[in-house]
């Protein structure tokens, strides 16, 4: 979230935010002066109906009940317009000037210190919330199934950012690539790869264990390995210390 705000804030993200907020307004007004011109032609057949009507002779019963639902329908037509223009009017967001050549200017400079500021010992969560609340609009999180949830951010004005998110699972089959990472351990396993070796291969190659994000646990390989029936061939001492001192079973 903090890498995708800061890089929301950068100089090039803030021009093309401009430029879309002005598309976006030059869109509404496009869409408003069609929607207004809708509401004059229904205006004038109402109006056109509305005359035909009173011209025509009342005792034409026939004509007259004829020219009387095309005015109720034309009226009907009308009020569906002015419906729609007033309800586009209350619903259309607030117009949004770009930023002015001064305001940019501060904005690009404060960017320059931004990450130092955020990462200052003086900020507090309070305040990192504060600056995240000034510019992001929501967050949508689709937690899905296995151990990479979405998380689309909807920043003020529209712009959205999708980050991929990884999570903590209960077992190696919740696991994208869990699959992927039983094999490869079984096959390192099998060739008398020590546990916590397989662990460090496993990790390189960007495979984690379903209880954490960013490695995988020799306690992960020995469960897997054990479960498929492969006994150690040769494991590594856990511990590792220098020559010139005692390990605790040497003392």
């Amino acid at each position: 979230m903090a890498d995708a705000f800061l890089a929301a804030l950068a100089p090039g993200e803030l021009d093309a935010l401009a430029r879309a907020r002005q598309a976006q307004q030059q869109v509404n007004k496009a869409l408003r002066a069609g929607a207004e011109r809708e509401l004059e032609r229904k205006r004038y057949a109402a109006a056109l109906a509305e005359r035909q009507f009173n011209r025509v002779d009342p005792d034409n019963r026939l004509v007259a009940s004829e020219l009387e639902r095309r005015w109720e329908a034309a009226l009907s037509e009308l009020r569906a317009a002015e419906d729609a223009v007033a309800q586009r009017a209350s619903t259309e967001p607030a117009k949004r000037s770009g930023f002015s050549k001064d305001l940019n200017n501060k904005v690009v400079a404060l960017f320059d210190s931004l990450p130092q500021i955020w990462a200052n010992d003086a900020t507090t969560d309070a305040h990192r919330k504060a600056l995240l609340r000034c510019l992001v609009e929501k967050v949508v999180l689709d937690r899905g199934e296995r151990d990479v949830a979405l998380a689309r951010i909807v920043w003020r004005g529209g712009a959205v950012t999708d980050l991929h998110v990884k999570m903590k699972v209960n077992s190696v089959a919740k696991l994208t690539r869990g699959e992927e990472l039983r094999a490869r351990l079984l096959e390192l396993a099998l060739t008398g790869v020590p546990d916590d070796q397989i662990a460090e291969i496993l990790t390189r190659e960007g495979h984690h264990s379903p209880n954490c994000e960013d490695k995988v646990l020799p306690i992960t390989v020995q469960r897997l390995r054990l479960a498929a029936g492969i006994k150690a061939k040769a494991q590594r001492n856990r511990w590792t210390h220098e020559p010139t001192l005692l390990s605790a079973v040497q003392l």
